[in-house]
């Protein structure tokens, strides 16, 4: 029997045999470790291709919905061009705030509070000057609803804000609100707002379809507030109470005692008087209201015109007082006679 501690005395074909099974045990052993390394780049690049497939069948997903998001920036685009010609220029805003004035007289409401705040500046995420003004209006109910419908429609973007309706004992409603009023950054605005350092964006929302102004309709609605104020007065006087409901006219807005008569004149077939107030020249009927204590115009002479008023004192009654303009001597308006509260 061979033994490997004389294996230099043995004979040469049997150190031939163990020679070759030793090199082919080696060479078994470095194909077996080349076969495991092949096998890992296998899998890899497999793994690579699935990769690049999924990631090419996403490109074609895009690139299938192109057409789609090009369409999409374009009506952002006009969108976003829309919106900023609502946005006056800083010279601009003088113009905006009469307007705003404006639309509150022309629906007969007298402004007591109408104040421009401080400029909010543009920030990063808003690309606008914010306005904040606050106003207190006093009116009927539906004045002041079609005053809002109005400022909706202005052709420059303003938002209502804090909103407080309270009705008086006379019935006329007081609003409290903060308008903001938009416009464009200037150009130390533009170079500020590029020096504030950069934010975090949250996902732009989904698109929605841009909002309409419609006109006020609710006019023929109950008025929620004069409701209650009627029926008080009802039970406490003998003096029918006004109509709350009625849309206050322009003339109403403004005291008896800022109004002078400077003459009249014949206006569709009768005599009208010609009121001066608030810097304007009106013409003013009979049948018509003036002054803030629901005054009703009840007779037009050239000499002066009469009118009577229904005035709601702290208990809830109402009472009426007449009294009169005349022409001479552009006399403001002054009590004729007050009738006592039955």
């Amino acid at each position: 029997m061979l033994s490997l501690k004389v294996a230099a005395s043995w004979p040469l074909t049997s150190r031939l045999v163990c020679a070759g099974l030793l090199g082919a045990l080696l060479a078994a052993a470095v194909y077996l470790g080349w076969l495991a390394g092949l096998s890992a780049t296998l899998q890899a690049a497999q793994d690579e291709e699935a990769r690049l497939r999924v990631a090419y069948r996403m490109s074609q997903m895009k690139a299938d919905r192109l057409p789609v998001l090009r369409e999409q920036q374009r009506q952002a685009a006009i969108t976003l061009a829309s919106l900023e010609r609502q946005l006056p220029r800083q010279q601009e805003m003088a113009a905006l705030l009469s307007s705003i004035n404006q639309a509150g007289l022309d629906r007969g409401l007298h402004f007591a509070l109408f104040k421009p705040g401080p400029a909010k500046p543009a920030t990063l995420q808003a690309h606008y000057v914010a306005l904040p003004i606050a106003v207190q209006v006093r009116g009927g109910y539906h004045a002041i609803g079609a005053f809002a419908a109005d400022l909706a429609r202005l052709p420059r973007i303003v938002t209502v804000h804090e909103l407080a309706l309270v009705a008086g004992n006379d019935g006329v409603l007081t609003l409290d609100a903060m308008l903001h009023a938009y416009r464009l950054p200037d150009a130390t605005e533009l170079a500020a707002q590029a020096k504030l350092p950069p934010v975090t964006m949250s996902p732009l929302p989904r698109l929605v379809a841009p909002l309409i102004a419609q006109a006020y309709d609710a006019a023929d609605l109950p008025d929620p507030f004069g409701a209650a104020v009627q029926a008080v007065a009802a039970t406490q006087s003998a003096v029918a109470a006004p109509d709350l409901q009625r849309p206050r006219e322009v003339l109403e807005s403004l005291a008896l005692s800022e109004m002078l008569m400077v003459g009249s004149v014949q206006y569709e077939g009768r005599l009208s008087a010609l009121i001066q107030a608030g810097g304007r020249v009106h013409v003013v009927a009979t049948g018509q209201h003036l002054g803030q204590d629901h005054g009703l115009v009840m007779e037009i002479s050239e000499q002066g015109l009469r009118y009577r008023e229904v005035l709601q004192e702290a208990n809830g009654a109402w009472r009426e007082r007449r009294g009169g303009i005349d022409v001479q001597a552009g006399k403001a308006a002054k009590p004729l006679m007050a009738e006592a509260q039955p």
